[in-house]
């Protein structure tokens, strides 16, 4: 059926594809992928160099959630520690599989449906020097389109440094490497450099962010808190860039070796407010 499209519509129906940025395509890699992701921010998915395991069980996770245009969003994480060595998988899939296909004459039934989804799979390690902390991240990505699909490799490099009790300055540069081509493209890495800096008080952190992505004309700033008092989490992020804004806010709750996560966005896009859902396990 699409090798009988017109060429004009196929290039159509990619771009629709491509235009799918904040729901499938590649940018589904700047999603995040659990909702720790949305309480804390400074997560290993943003930074390899925060994933600190050190002197720590082993952790296994479970996270569901529909992102924007009702897309959805699945991972498995595991993180641990390997002699020295803080390491962790990240695997996840965000998809549609509800698009109509349409030819380019008026009807009142598409000719079927379709998916468009992307899965990725990444391993992270990372260890201490002194003051710094460093992290890296090698991901192996594939994305598909009806009966086109690309697979490609990303790798991510990240640094923290502790100034002083309170202070820690940290910086990444996220998602280098290459895809094949889709159709008669190849798809663009959605390429990120990000840095922060965060002030730890006893039971609390506040931060600031700056985010510099291939795919966006413009910077994205991000102001935020977490809190922790007892068994509870809790933590907001505000995410400004141009005319966009969005308020990311959640809580996780511990109880005895099981953690439970829930967090939502929202943001000014009008287009549905993405929820995420987590349960962790801490393992002997």
């Amino acid at each position: 059926m699409y090798l009988l499209m017109p060429l004009h519509f196929k290039i159509i129906f990619f771009l629709f594809f491509a235009t799918k940025g904040m729901s499938t395509g590649l940018q589904f890699l700047t999603i995040p992928s659990s909702a720790k992701d949305l309480i804390f921010f400074q997560t290993p998915l943003l930074n390899p160099a925060f994933l600190n395991t050190f002197n720590r069980s082993p952790e296994m996770s479970f996270a569901y959630g529909k992102w924007f245009a009702d897309s959805e969003n699945i991972s498995l994480n595991w993180s641990g520690q390997v002699r020295s060595t803080s390491a962790g998988l990240i695997m996840r899939y965000i998809g549609i599989n509800d698009i109509e296909l349409r030819a380019d004459v008026p009807s009142s039934q598409p000719l079927g449906h379709y998916g468009a989804y992307g899965v990725s799979a990444k391993t992270l390690a990372s260890f201490q020097s002194s003051k710094f902390r460093y992290g890296v991240a090698l991901q192996v990505i594939s994305i598909q389109l009806y009966q086109e699909s690309s697979t490609g490799i990303a790798g991510d490099f990240g640094i923290s440094w502790l100034i002083n009790e309170s202070l820690t300055l940290s910086g990444s540069l996220l998602n280098f490497g290459k895809m094949n081509k889709l159709y008669e493209q190849k798809p663009t890495l959605p390429q990120r450099a990000i840095g922060l800096i965060n002030y730890k008080r006893t039971k609390s952190d506040l931060f600031a962010s700056i985010e510099f992505n291939e795919l966006i004309k413009n910077p994205i700033f991000f102001f935020g808190s977490t809190a922790r008092k007892d068994n509870l989490s809790l933590g907001a992020t505000l995410m400004m860039n141009d005319a966009t804004y969005s308020l990311s806010t959640g809580a996780g709750f511990s109880v005895g070796k099981y953690t439970f996560s829930y967090a939502l966005q929202y943001g000014n896009q009008e287009i549905g407010v993405p929820q995420m859902f987590d349960i962790s396990l801490r393992l002997p």
